[in-house]
């Protein structure tokens, strides 16, 4: 790589990659299911798109606080309502 310096985006701090390529449908979930296209869906809470990043956040962050399993079917439902 010409410009820069360090590591960006290496998490894992591999030695050989420098530049990757990804290829990948653009249709949103309901589109790209019809036409057979996998699709990441639920959203991540990450997602700047995801609606319910705020809620699953807390949520998560609760479930960290306190483990249960009764709190699992709430984390997932707001998850996958994202």
């Amino acid at each position: 790589m010409q410009s820069g310096t360090g590591v960006v985006h290496n998490a894992l701090l591999l030695d050989g990659p420098g530049r990757t390529v990804v290829r990948g449908p653009f249709r949103p979930a309901p589109r790209a299911i019809l036409h057979g296209e996998l699709v990441m869906s639920p959203r991540p809470p990450w997602f700047v798109i995801n609606r319910t990043a705020a809620t699953t956040g807390r949520l998560l962050a609760d479930f960290a606080s306190a483990p249960r399993w009764s709190a699992l079917p709430g984390i997932f439902s707001s998850a996958l309502g994202g």
